[in-house]
Order: structure tokens, then sequence, then C-alpha cells
């Protein structure tokens, strides 16, 4: 066994499916099925079950994977971190802009971590609807930018910022997990019973996908409260005022506590590509980004 197999083996369980697995590890999916054998062959046991559909760990799987998943997690920390110590960020500044409840999720605590080993360098990040972090970029007054795909979302396209996916992120319609009465699943047509509440002006095309969507259906529905912060919109949730939409990375903490609880809508589902934005830069603040993204890219990962 080595770290190679374990990368590959949880891509392999986290794709279920060794083809997926080569394409994101970016290597032929022979070579997969190679270490695969290798690894089940240094344990002595069955690791792997494949059918026709997708590959499945056995038990004695699902305990290497659930390990070998945060011995990964603990090395790309290290890796990461060693990156940001060992740059030379003396009197550098770097400006960061996203939605609140991405900078909330997401960044604070990488930017935390990451200004706790370079106290030489300073650091701005703020908040915004979708429409003022954009201002922002087209104005070239941020460096650096976590957002749902701009063009996809916003329909803009700004050249100056280089794009790279960072995860997708599922919308989840939730209520309240103090209400023993919320249903698990229900079909679109239901939703006329419940008081929506709204995130406004952060994720548009999916706001006029959903509302579009009850309107040619014929569902009547109104939205009882609104708010750009989605803070705001979770405690009004958890405290009963009604449903509605939040992004998965906002509330992970809520629903393992069972503060909010996920209602599953029956033929209708809406993701949001999340990415990083950059501007390119001839010095220190070209790697500085870079170590930035691969440690909220870990944080993505750890929230996950």
């Amino acid at each position: 066994m080595d770290f190679q197999q374990l990368q590959t083996f949880c891509a392999v369980v986290s794709e279920g499916s060794m083809t997926e697995a080569a394409s994101k590890l970016k290597i032929t999916q022979p070579a997969v099925s190679q270490q695969m054998r290798q690894l089940e062959k240094g344990f002595g046991v069955k690791l792997l079950v494949r059918d026709s559909r997708k590959v499945q760990p056995t038990i004695q799987g699902q305990l290497l994977y659930e390990t070998s998943n945060k011995i990964l997690t603990h090395v790309n920390n290290v890796k990461h971190s060693i990156k940001a110590i060992s740059l030379d960020l003396s009197g550098e500044r770097i400006q960061v802009s996203t939605l609140n409840s991405i900078g909330m999720s997401l960044v604070s605590p990488v930017i935390s971590n990451f200004l706790k080993l370079n106290q030489d360098m300073s650091l701005s990040l703020s908040y915004g609807t979708g429409e003022e972090v954009i201002k922002r970029m087209q104005k070239k007054e941020v460096d650096f930018v976590i957002m749902p795909d701009l063009k996809e979302e916003y329909g803009r396209d700004i050249s100056m910022f280089k794009k790279q996916f960072l995860i997708k992120d599922p919308l989840y319609f939730v209520g309240s997990g103090r209400n023993h009465i919320v249903p698990k699943v229900i079909s679109i047509k239901e939703i006329s019973r419940f008081r929506l509440i709204q995130v406004e002006n952060h994720f548009p095309r999916f706001q006029n996908v959903f509302q579009t969507t009850l309107r040619t259906l014929k569902i009547p529905f109104r939205i009882s409260f609104e708010s750009d912060n989605v803070g705001t919109v979770k405690r009004a949730i958890e405290s009963g005022l009604g449903c509605g939409f939040l992004p998965a990375h906002s509330i992970h903490k809520q629903l393992r506590l069972g503060r909010l609880k996920i209602i599953d809508i029956k033929g209708f589902n809406y993701s949001i590509n999340l990415n990083f934005y950059s501007r390119s830069y001839d010095n220190n603040k070209n790697k500085m980004m870079e170590v930035l993204s691969l440690l909220i890219q870990q944080q993505t990962q750890s929230t996950y």
C-alpha cells in the first residue's frame, strides 16, 4: 500500500466508477484497476464490489475509505500550510470578495489561518450581493473572488478574471428541525402549503427557474420574507417562520445539529457551480492566490 493507491481508492469510492476516478486523477482506467488490485492484495481482502452500474466499497473498504480520507486531508493541510509559510509576502495586500454565505462558511476559516502563517501581509475580505461583487470585479477593486458561475447564474462574463471550478453546490429546500411535522418528501405542487422564505440577490437564475416552474404548473406561492443575508434567512427558517432554499455549504452545521431539515421536492432540484475567479499578476500575489485557492478547496472537502 502506498499514498498514491489510497488517493486512487478514495477517488474510486467517491466517484463510484473507475473510469470517472481515472478522469478525475488524469490517469488511465487500466492504471486505476491495477492499483486497486494491488491494494486488495496488500490487505488480503475484497475492498470493492463491482456491478453493472457502479463500484461500491465493502464493509472493509468503507472503513479504509473513511480512514484514508482523514489521512489525505491531514497530509494536504500540511502541504498547503508549508506552501503558505514558504511565501515571502512582506508588504503584500490582497482583496477578496464573495457572498456572505460563502464567506462565513468557506473563506473566513481559511483566511484566519492564512494570516497567522503570514503576519507581514494584509488582507481585505468584503461581502455583498451577486451584483455588488460583480461591480467590484468590473472596477478591478478585488483580486480574488469566490462566486456561483457568473455566466450561468448572472449572465456575466468578466474576461479579466481567470475561472477555476471549485465544487457543485446543491440548493436544499429546508424547514425547521424543531417542527416535527415537516415532511421529508413533497411533490412540487405541495409548495403552496408552505410560507416561503427567500435569499434575495444571490442566485437570480435559480429564483427565475423556480418561480417560472411554479407559474407554468399554476401553483400559487407567496414569498413571506426575504433578505440578502443568508444568516438572517437561516434564523427565520430555524424559528419556524417558513421554509426556503439555502446552499448546502451554508447549512452543514445546522443539518448536523438537527436545527434544519431537508425537504426533498420530487421532480425539482437545482445546484450551483462554485468557482474561483482571480486576476493575473507577475509577483507573489499570484502565488498567494494559488495557495489560498488550495486551502479553500481543502475547506470545502472538510465542510462537505
